[in-house]
């Protein structure tokens, strides 16, 4: 009696479901890989984009508002300059003290899910 060649339906549903299981997996983690590289490069933007506000800010800080966008350049990514004013206080002996005042300005920078945040700025503050 002769033999038939080729496989049996068993055997060709075993290998589909295998392949099938495979290529799940590879999906998985090239969906991963995706997002995370995606996370990056939004996270290198953020930081480029805050770059390019602080300078524009310390060329002529009136011209800069507090928030906004980065219109053409990236509609999605918004900023955000924040002023603070603090002060430091150390006694030094029992009958003197010392205080120093300064401003502190920082930069945020938000798209999507990244965000860069840093204070690029310090400088004594004006009375």
């Amino acid at each position: 009696m002769k033999r038939k060649i080729g496989f049996t339906l068993l055997e060709a549903m075993v290998a589909v479901g295998i392949f099938a299981i495979l290529g799940i997996v590879c999906l998985e983690n090239y969906l991963l890989n995706a997002g995370i590289a995606q996370k990056i490069i939004d996270d290198q933007t953020c930081l480029i984009l805050a770059r390019q506000k602080e300078f524009e800010y310390l060329q002529n800080p009136e011209n800069i508002s507090e928030t906004g966008d980065f219109g053409d350049i990236d509609p999605e990514a918004k900023y955000q300059i924040e002023t603070s004013d603090i002060s430091v206080s150390e006694t030094v002996t029992v009958d003197s003290e010392i205080t120093i005042n300064f401003t502190v300005v920082r930069m945020i920078v938000k798209k999507r899910s990244s965000m860069v945040s840093y204070p690029f700025l310090i400088k004594p503050a004006t009375e």
